[in-house]
């Protein structure tokens, strides 16, 4: 049996033991002197021996045989008796001695690599609160490469090249600065020299280290007068700002106050090197600025993040300041009709027009930078531009069938490229390498931006492998290189390559990316075809109606269409996995931003078919409704992931598209409005907010285009000021009201012009449908549809030819199709407004029910709307709402496109 426990001998170490005992325990009466060099494991031993149930027993002192026997709840009591009958003093001791094992901070015994990627799977919030718990885990938790990374797996993008730009820009502000800093105390040293025998003295007063008196220390004896030019403490270039030894915080330091300090006094344009306040303490409010206090400048990501999420609480709630182009006090600048077409991207808009004019806007001002650019010989109905210098190019294409190349930087026409296509240029679309045209003639044609080779890659594979037209100078090069023919030569830039067949209508909008065109057409389909061979890969149906705008970012074809809705289909799988119903008429223009997390294809597909096992057992449940209305099936498909809602099964992507909880789409329509939609709870795309582009005209200063007037007379008629007012505003619309009425008569005898076209080809080619396209009355126009567009007339190059659907396919398929077909005159050419929607989208007809504010383009980012529409002027929505931080890093947030 184990010996008692008054025996001394009982805990004495055995002699084998003696030479792993601690120094520590060799000494009881050695004072703690703050710190220890012990590097034992956390178990406190250097030599531990594991028991039953795998406990570790420290065998510097031998525990009797029958305590290690009991059960570890019994040495638990068994020790707290003993501890109770312990004095206080010993308790204590016994506790500080414990506190080493209980406690361990990760972020101190962790090298920075570790507690990165730890620090990368928390929320932001919980990142937030962990930075207040030490100084050591600020630090660790302000890292910008960790934010950076928070900010990426966000979904969101930014743009690395403006970053580098920045960079580099303050870089070179920095080094301008210390140049002008070395040649001002050189002239001040010059100017001392004719004074002085001598320009040196002793500057510093006390040690270089410490607070100590000079001569009282050895270091000080040595080095604490030190001789230095005159007026001239640390040069800036040896200045090591925000580097820190130790424990202490990059955020800030001694030497970084007192040298922001001492730029204040000297140089006011060095205050933007001020960056972060001192962080005297754990519980200092932190402010994060755009620079890191660096000797070389560094985007900080905290910050972006920071004013990211609050832009993002803006777009929720709908904090927004209106803005236009041109600004209220410089209306001059204007287009003088209707703007079809906007592009913009930073700083910069441009803008094509009814009035044949393209123009470049400065997004900072609300003015134009060159006079407008005139070319055209009709309303201009699309453009591209990219303003990089290495480009420097604006494309705009139009209804005289022609497409314009300019010099943005200039306004300069380089190359007008005339009759590109038989029909109007709707849409248009370049990257690096290829510039695309679609157009009211039902093509599609391709064009190279560069001087091509038949031995470059982006010369066209085969002529052979598709249904392709290609021009005679196209080389099979297939064939060549079988017969080794190979004296060729180069194609000279803008020529076209390729032309491609396959729409039924006319084709309204065009996308190019990654080697593969997406065009939407009349025809009420979408079409995706192989630049390098011509080839029609896949074609998406769903819409009942002629699309008129298509959005293609490489896994999702988002489109909108006389339908009213905006669908979402699957590239890979052509499933339909959403449709969203909101407008009442035409959706002109959408666009969309999913806001995808890097590498997460695998996830999104193995969610897709999740909600494809959770749809088969409600089915096989019986929990479905196999029989459902037209209006039922249509309205069940907004994205939801319920077995109920599900449109289509199969597809790589989740209902709805999958993306982020940032994902957003804003689209455009007839209906006069704009509509911002964002995912509910269950996926399924919501309404998050209705915008109108007349009250954004009315808030950003301007005057909107609809005409104020009463049938009855103005309603208060006490003040004579306010009547005579009200009488020059109906005296006005009586004269907008006899010019409408031109209009229309105009219109009906084009209309009956396009009633006898109609009929004559209708004898020579006779219909095998139902005849429903013939009889519908929206498929021409007529003298009350031409009244309710107001002021807007046929471009000039139109003629009756252009007013009048062509007969097609698509008129011997009922009175949809002609829908389809007609509704592409408003999406394809939007100078041809007379359709008998205008009513509906009024309410009823008649002028003064008249829409005049349709929307036709717009373009979003992080910050922006921007939209035209048949208004002049071009109106915007700033989610920055005004707060100079957000405006200041939202320079550097991605686009959406």
């Amino acid at each position: 049996m184990a010996a008692p426990l008054n025996n001394p001998s009982a805990f004495t170490t055995p002699s084998y033991l003696q030479a792993f005992r601690p120094a520590s325990s060799m000494n009881a009466n050695r004072f703690d002197e703050g710190y220890s060099e012990d590097t034992r494991s956390q178990t406190g031993s250097d030599l531990v021996m594991r028991g039953e149930g795998g406990l570790e027993l420290d065998l510097q002192y031998s525990l009797p045989d029958w305590v290690l026997e009991m059960s570890e709840d019994a040495r638990s009591e068994f020790a707290y008796a003993i501890l109770r009958s312990l004095r206080t003093s010993s308790v204590a001791g016994i506790v500080d001695k414990l506190n080493p094992l209980l406690h361990l901070d990760p972020v101190k015994q962790l090298p920075p690599e570790i507690t990165f990627q730890i620090f990368s799977y928390l929320s932001p919030e919980t990142l937030l609160r962990a930075s207040a718990l030490s100084q050591a885990w600020r630090i660790r938790v302000i890292d910008s490469s960790l934010w950076k990374l928070l900010f990426r797996l966000e979904g969101w993008n930014s743009n690395f090249g403006v970053v580098r730009q920045y960079e580099e820009g303050e870089r070179q502000r920095r080094m301008e600065l210390r140049d002008r800093e070395r040649k001002r105390r050189s002239r001040a040293a010059e100017d001392k020299d004719t004074e002085k025998p001598s320009s040196k003295k002793r500057v510093r007063e006390r040690p270089l280290f410490g607070d100590g008196a000079t001569e009282d220390s050895g270091w000080g004896e040595q080095h604490s007068l030190v001789e230095a030019d005159e007026g001239s403490g640390l040069k800036p270039d040896d200045r090591m700002e925000g580097i820190a030894y130790d424990e202490a915080s990059p955020i800030t330091s001694p030497t970084t106050e007192s040298s922001r300090r001492r730029k204040r006094t000297s140089d006011p344009g060095e205050d933007d090197l001020a960056l972060l306040p001192a962080l005297t303490s754990t519980n200092h409010p932190f402010r994060p600025s755009l620079l890191l206090p660096t000797f070389e400048p560094k985007i900080n990501w905290q910050y972006l993040y920071k004013q990211k999420r609050r832009l993002e609480e803006n777009w929720d709630n709908g904090r927004f300041v209106n803005f236009q182009l041109p600004h209220p006090k410089h209306a001059e600048q204007a287009h003088t009709e209707c703007v079809y077409t906007i592009q913009y991207s930073g700083r910069y808009l441009v803008s094509g027009s009814r009035d044949k004019t393209v123009r470049v806007w400065d997004l900072d001002t609300q003015r134009l930078v060159l006079s407008p650019l005139v070319g055209h010989h009709a309303s201009v109905l699309c453009l591209q531009f990219d303003e990089r210098p290495e480009h420097d190019l604006i494309v705009s294409g139009g209804s005289d069938c022609s497409f314009i190349l300019w010099k943005f930087s200039t306004g300069r026409m380089i190359k007008r490229v005339e009759k590109a296509h038989n029909e109007s240029v709707l849409n248009l679309k370049f990257d690096d390498t290829y510039l695309v045209t679609c157009s009211k003639d039902k093509t599609i044609k391709v064009w190279n931006r560069k001087e091509l080779w038949p031995t470059d890659d982006a010369y066209p594979l085969s002529t052979k492998k598709s249904a392709a037209r290609f021009p005679s100078y196209i080389i099979d090069m297939q064939h060549q290189v079988e017969n080794q023919h190979l004296h060729f030569r180069p194609l000279p830039p803008h020529t076209l390559i390729m032309t491609l067949e396959g729409h039924a209508a006319a084709v309204n909008a065009i996308q190019i990316l990654d080697g593969q065109i997406v065009s939407a057409s009349g025809d009420r389909t979408v079409k995706v075809w192989d630049v390098r061979t011509g080839a029609c890969v896949r074609t998406f149906s769903g819409h009942t109606k002629g699309i008129a705008c298509v959005q293609f970012d490489g896994r999702r074809i988002v489109s909108g269409s006389s339908d009213e809705t905006v669908r979402i289909f699957d590239r890979a799988t052509g499933a339909e996995i959403a449709c969203l119903q909101g407008h009442s008429n035409l959706v002109r223009t959408v666009q969309a931003q999913f806001a995808d997390l890097p590498g997460n294809e695998e996830d999104l597909e193995a969610e897709a078919r999740d909600v494809d096992r959770n749809f088969f057992e409600a089915q096989a449940q019986g929990l479905l409704d196999e029989k459902m209305t037209r209006e039922q099936r249509r309205a069940r498909n907004a994205g939801s992931r319920d077995p109920k809602s599900i449109f289509a099964f199969g597809a790589k992507l989740p209902p709805g598209g999958g993306g982020s909880k940032w994902a957003r789409i804003v689209s455009g329509s007839y209906d006069e409005t704009v509509i911002i939609w964002k995912k509910g709870a269950d996926g399924a795309w919501e309404k998050a907010r209705v915008l109108y582009q007349s009250e954004a005209v009315r808030a950003a200063g301007g005057r909107p285009r609809r005409p104020v007037a009463h049938a009855n007379g103005p309603p208060n008629a006490g003040n004579q000021a306010q009547n005579q007012t009200q009488q020059q505003n109906h005296q006005t619309f009586q004269a907008l009201a006899q010019q409408a009425q031109a209009q229309a008569q105009a219109a009906q005898t084009l209309a009956q012009q396009a009633q006898a076209l109609h009929a004559a080809s209708q004898a020579m080619q006779p219909s095998t449908g139902n005849g429903a396209a013939s009889t519908n009355p929206s498929a021409v126009p007529t003298p009350t549809n031409a009244a309710a567009t107001g002021s807007q007339a046929p471009a000039q190059a139109a003629g009756p030819a252009q007013q009048t659907p062509a007969p097609g396919p698509q008129q011997q398929q009922g009175a949809g199709a002609a829908g389809g077909q007609h509704h592409h005159h408003h999406a394809g050419a939007p100078h041809h407004h007379h359709h008998a929607a205008a009513n509906h989208a009024a309410g009823g007809g008649g002028l003064n029910a008249q829409a005049t504010s349709r929307v036709f383009k717009l373009q979003f980012d992080a910050r922006r709307i921007v939209c035209c529409s048949q208004d002049p002027t071009i109106v915007g929505w700033d989610f920055a709402n005004n707060d100079k931080d957000i405006m200041l890093a939202s320079q550097f947030f991605g686009s959406s496109v």
